[in-house]
C-alpha cells in the first residue's frame, strides 16, 4: 500500500486496517477480487492521526477520558459532546485538503466542474468511518460511528470527513473500545469516500442465518430506496431465508412498507418518501435478483473465509456491495 494520506481502493486489501480501517480495507480487498463495489478512495488513518497531535487534539481527549466513569450513561454522553465539539474548529493541513479533493475531482473528471473548489458538480459520494479496530473478526463496531450519505462538493466533503472522525467518540463506540479492552487513545479513524449508488433497492445479505446459526442458509433483508432504512432499523424490511446451495425461498415475510429512503430534496443527505401505491405491500426482490445476491454472498464468503455480514444496493438493474464484515456473533 502507498503512503499517500489519500488511497484508491484498488490499492488497499485486507492486510492494511491499521491504514484503511476495517471498513476500507475490506473494501479494497472486494475490488481487488473483482467485486462489483462502487468506486472510490480511503482518507488513511495516518492522515487522522497527524491532524489529532499537530493541534494537540490528542492531549485534550485524554485527560476527558481519564476522568470518565464507564459505567455512567449520563457520563458516557457528556464525554461525547465535549469531544466531538473539539473536532468543530480542527484546521486542516493545506496538503491533506488538496489530497483529498484531488481524488474527490478524479471521480467525475469527465463532468462539468464547479467553482466549488474546482470539484465537479454532481458527483454525490457517501463518506463513511472506518475505524482501525471495526469490522475485525472478534469484534463489531457496525452502527457506532458516522455514515453520511448523498454528500457533495469540496465543503460539505471537508466537513463529511470531519464529522467521521469526530463519530470515533461517540457514547456506545467509547463504551463498546472500553468493554472489549481497546485503547481508546490508541485506535484511529480512516475515511472512506465512495460513489453514491442511488439505489431503488438496497439491503443486507447474511450468509449464514444469524439466529439459528444454520450455515446452509442465507438470509436476505430488502427494502425500496437506500439502504438507511434497514441498516439504522428505521424500517421494517422484506426478510428472505434462502437454501444457498439450491436457490429455494424457505420463508418469505413481507410486510407494508409505506415509507423508504431518497436522496434529500434540497440535493443533500437523505429523507424519507411515501412508497408509490403500487409497491407498498409487494415484493422488493425478484427470484433473479435473489438468486444473484446469493451467489454473491456465496463468492463474498468464500473470499473472506468466514460469514458475512454485506450490505447491497440495486441501482439500474445492477447490484453494487456497499461493505462486508465478519458477522461476529458467529
Amino acid at each position: 500500500m502507498t503512503e499517500n494520506a489519500c488511497t484508491l481502493f484498488g490499492e488497499i486489501c485486507r492486510e492494511d486496517v491499521p491504514t484503511a480501517g476495517g471498513k476500507g480495507a475490506n473494501l479494497g480487498d472486494m475490488v481487488q477480487a473483482g467485486l462489483p463495489v462502487p468506486p472510490g478512495f480511503v482518507i488513511c488513518a495516518q492522515a487522522y492521526r497527524k491532524v489529532a497531535e499537530d493541534c494537540g487534539l490528542d492531549a485534550r481527549i485524554n485527560a476527558l477520558l481519564a476522568e470518565l466513569d464507564y459505567t455512567s450513561a449520563r457520563g458516557l454522553k457528556k464525554a461525547e459532546r465535549e469531544i466531538r465539539a473539539l473536532f468543530a474548529d480542527i484546521p486542516l493541513n493545506g496538503d491533506l485538503c488538496a489530497a483529498i479533493l484531488h481524488r474527490y475531482g478524479a471521480m467525475g473528471a469527465d463532468r462539468a466542474t464547479s467553482a466549488n473548489e474546482g470539484c465537479p458538480a454532481g458527483v454525490r459520494v457517501a463518506v463513511r468511518s472506518s475505524a482501525t479496530a471495526e469490522d475485525l473478526a472478534g469484534a463489531s463496531f457496525a452502527g457506532q460511528q458516522e455514515t453520511i450519505l448523498n454528500v457533495t462538493g469540496a465543503d460539505d466533503l471537508l466537513d463529511a470527513v470531519l464529522r467521521c472522525w469526530s463519530s470515533l467518540y461517540t457514547s456506545q463506540a467509547i463504551f463498546y473500545r472500553h468493554q472489549r479492552g481497546f485503547d481508546g487513545t490508541q485506535v484511529s479513524m480512516a475515511v472512506v469516500v465512495q460513489q453514491m449508488v442511488d439505489a431503488e433497492k438496497s439491503g443486507v445479505i447474511f450468509t449464514v442465518d444469524p439466529v439459528t446459526r444454520n450455515r446452509f442458509n442465507m438470509v436476505i433483508e430488502a427494502v425500496w430506496g437506500l439502504g438507511e432504512g434497514v441498516v439504522s432499523g428505521a424500517l421494517t424490511p422484506d426478510h428472505y431465508k434462502l437454501d444457498r446451495e439450491t436457490y429455494e425461498v424457505l420463508h418469505a415475510f413481507v410486510p407494508r412498507k409505506p415509507l423508504m429512503y431518497t436522496r434529500g430534496g434540497d440535493g443533500h443527505g437523505v429523507m424519507k418518501s411515501e412508497v408509490p401505491p403500487d409497491r407498498v405491500s409487494a415484493r422488493v426482490l425478484t427470484d433473479a435478483e435473489l438468486r444473484e445476491l446469493v451467489d454473491l454472498g456465496n463468492r463474498i464468503e468464500e473470499h473472506f473465509g468466514c460469514p458475512q455480514d454485506i450490505e447491497w444496493g440495486i441501482e439500474g438493474g445492477r447490484v453494487y456491495l456497499l461493505q462486508s464484515r465478519p458477522i461476529t456473533c458467529l
